[in-house]
């Protein structure tokens, strides 16, 4: 029978978890905070300072009580308070572990590990086919707990038909999977009834007496496509069927026959994202981190769509390319005019196996369009599709959607879509944008040819398009035709031409400043090889400043590209850059005493940059700041300004006191850390017609995970990305001016 819940702790766990109440912040505590805790109903009557003290030193009856029905901590110390609180309370911390691990599995899925006993066990198995490191969580849970999990997992395997009985069929495969059928099968034997049979017919013949790693059976895991194969009504919808489609002909010319075309819609209607890559990320104790190594979900590896089976494959090679093609397009727009139905996305998810360019054209708007409508699951499908396609075509309206974005899990996954496929081609996504950049057909060179008189197109250094006639004048446009011309439409052609040419140097030029502040590399070889010889990319190129960048993205030379393709150094003297060396796009910040020469070098050229760069306002740390741990403010700030901000991108901590004041912004550097801005007197939350000055006080660096209380300041700000620093500063004292 079934055991009740019980701590499980491997060697030196507990102690590791309760070593992090160290760690825990809480600000300076106050005389009251005693009475505060006594006196609250629940952790949302206290401060978060005051439930950070509580769960780490407080009084130990009133914290079992508050923690025993538990709102979701607000905290971002959230791991360490949940940690601490499991090793302290230990089955008291029961239900704010599963509160915790259910608000934010690949977070805080980590804190059930300890606990073996049927309360963690639905939920983990619902962990299984998640991207995040919630999966993770779960297998760990599985290996650790398995007659835990068997207990309570077999009732809802052998229960009705829903998300709780496939969950729960999913996790005893992987315990088959690791070696445990033998004890699926003993325990569903004890609960006797519908169990024995459900267990018998979930898991392959023979799994009950094979060893583990006995070759005479094959296991599923929770993965495979037999395992988890969808089930569904008997027939497609009413707009999927042959007669509401468009005829389709046989690759040797015929129409295929009603029934073949009913074979090929029925396969279809299987077409499903891939299981989720493997190895499931994450590390509850990783060497040298004070917190688990965690990804989300949106920043782990993206499934792209799942193969075609053969006989998919086999009913798409009897048609005719071009028709396979439109007949998925009128399968798509059949789905879009019934609404968008989440049962049938199939035809969404179809368009990677019947797709062709002109159907990524027509898909990407559409893809583009959906986040908006809130229909976030359609556009994450409609990224797998234009990935898993992963033609130029479809590649660069990946590329434009992702550019597009403002950030977001939505934004972070269409980078790593971009990722995987860049990998694919053997590139970076920074390669992979250079190489995907469109000419326009100004590298083959483009004839406007009115029948009579001819004349070619030509670009300047500035993109700006000109018409050279046949006595080589240079004309801002062409003439505009006369009744003896043969071809009237190519002046129009030219004014849509150079539209065109407008918008797409716009956006190479904006992605490359986004490079530049993001720091992205390419290996030098590409300068030369692929963006100089560029029509757009390369007169872009030239008018910029380049780096050469070492180890940790440091800075090793500044270099601008010479009139002859070639690298020259600050002293206009050729630089020889090996092709493997890694160039970027320098910031300011990063050039130190060197910027106003290279400034002055580029206006001796008459280079003209398409976008601030060494005239690019920015903040550049001395020696001695950068060693510092913390630097006053410049300036004070005018209260308006300081709620500018806060409307913005930063983030102020009023609500996190009684005080209902903001006296710290903060605002987000890469590689985890935070900046710091600490203000006086501080802002009101309700900073409405509020006036005056605030003083900063102080700026300083802290770990993303801290909710940044302590007095301590540990981190120097040379370890910041010098680039995200200066942008901050200034982007912080540009809002007073």
């Amino acid at each position: 029978m079934p055991e009740p819940t019980v701590m499980a702790w491997l060697d030196g766990e507990r102690e590791a978890w309760w070593s992090r109440a160290g760690a825990l912040e809480h600000g300076l505590e106050e005389p009251d905070w005693d009475r505060a805790a006594t006196g609250a109903n629940t952790l949302n009557s206290l401060t978060l300072p005051q439930v950070s003290w509580l769960i780490a030193k407080g009084p130990d009856a009133s914290a079992r009580a508050l923690i025993a029905d538990p709102p979701q901590l607000r905290s971002r110390q959230r791991i360490d308070l949940g940690r601490v609180a499991v090793a302290r309370f230990e089955l008291d911390a029961l239900a704010l572990a599963l509160s915790e691990a259910g608000g934010s599995a690949d977070r805080l899925g980590v804190l059930v590990l300890p606990f073996r006993g049927p309360e963690p066990a639905p939920l983990v198995a619902g962990w299984l086919r998640h991207l995040g490191s919630a999966r993770q969580w779960a297998r760990l849970w599985l290996q650790r707990h398995p007659e835990a999990a068997a207990w309570a997992l077999i009732p809802a395997a052998a229960g009705r038909p829903g998300r709780a009985r496939q969950q729960a069929e999913d996790a005893l495969r992987h315990l088959a999977a690791a070696g445990h059928a033998p004890l699926v099968f003993k325990i569903a034997d004890e609960l006797g009834a519908a169990a024995p049979a459900a267990v018998a017919a979930l898991l392959p013949a023979g799994s009950a007496a094979a060893p583990p790693g006995d070759d005479l059976f094959t296991l599923l895991p929770p993965g495979s496509a037999e395992a988890r194969r969808p089930t569904r009504a008997g027939k497609p919808p009413a707009w999927a069927r042959p007669e509401r489609l468009p005829e389709l002909r046989s690759a040797a010319g015929p129409p295929l026959p009603p029934e073949e075309v009913a074979r090929l819609v029925d396969a279809l209607t299987w077409s499903r994202l891939a299981e989720p890559p493997e190895p499931a990320p994450g590390d509850p104790d990783p060497p040298g981190l004070a917190v688990p190594l965690v990804v989300e979900g949106s920043a782990a590896a993206q499934p792209p769509v799942a193969p075609a089976g053969p006989e998919l494959e086999r009913l798409i090679a009897g048609g005719d390319p071009a028709g396979v093609a439109e007949f998925g397009r009128a399968l798509l727009r059949a789905w879009l005019e019934a609404g968008l139905p989440a049962s049938d996305a199939w035809a969404l998810l179809a368009q990677a196996h019947l797709g062709d360019d002109a159907t990524m054209d027509e898909l990407a708007p559409l893809v583009r369009s959906w986040p908006r409508q809130s229909r976030y699951v359609r556009a994450i499908d409609g990224h797998a599709v234009l990935a898993t396609v992963g033609t130029d075509v479809a590649l660069r309206h990946l590329l434009a959607i992702e550019s597009g974005m403002s950030g977001g899990s939505m934004n972070e996954r269409a980078g790593v879509y971009l990722d995987q496929a860049a990998a694919r081609r053997g590139l970076n996504r920074t390669q992979l944008a250079d190489r995907l950049a469109v000419t326009h057909g100004l590298d083959t060179g483009i004839t406007l040819d009115y029948g009579r008189r001819t004349f070619t197109v030509v670009a300047d250094d500035h993109l700006a398009l000109f018409a050279v006639g046949a006595d080589g004048r240079r004309l801002a446009r062409p003439p505009k035709p006369g009744v003896k011309d043969a071809d009237p439409a190519a002046y129009q052609r030219f004014l849509q031409l150079r539209k065109d040419v407008r918008a797409t140097a716009a956006a190479q030029v904006a992605r490359l400043e986004r490079e530049m502040l993001e720091r992205r590399l390419r290996p030098a070889r590409d300068v030369a090889a692929v963006l100089l010889p560029h029509p757009i990319l390369g007169p872009i190129a030239r008018r910029l400043l380049w780096g050469e960048y070492g180890p940790g993205r440091r800075l090793v030379r500044a270099l601008r590209i010479a009139e002859d393709g070639s690298f020259a150094d600050l002293d206009d003297v050729t630089a020889d850059v090996d092709g493997g060396a890694e160039l970027g796009l320098a910031h300011p910040a990063e050039l130190g005493e060197d910027r106003d020469a290279w400034a002055h070098l580029f206006a001796d050229y008459e280079i003209m940059q398409p976008f601030p760069q060494l005239n690019r306002p920015a903040v550049a740390l001395g020696a001695a700041e950068r060693a510092a741990t913390s630097v006053p403010g410049r300036r004070p700030l005018a209260a308006e300004r300081v709620a500018g901000l806060l409307a913005g991108r930063w983030r102020g901590n009023g609500y996190e006191h009684k005080t209902h004041r903001h006296t710290q912004l903060a605002r987000g550097l890469p590689g985890g850390l935070t900046l710091l801005v600490e203000l006086d007197p501080g802002l009101p939350t309700s900073a409405a017609g509020t006036t005056g000055e605030q003083r900063i006080a102080e700026i300083w660096v802290d770990d993303e995970w801290s909710d940044h209380w302590q007095g301590a300041r540990r981190i120097p700000l040379g370890d910041c990305d010098p680039v995200a620093l200066s942008e901050r500063l200034v982007e912080l004292y540009a809002t007073d001016g």
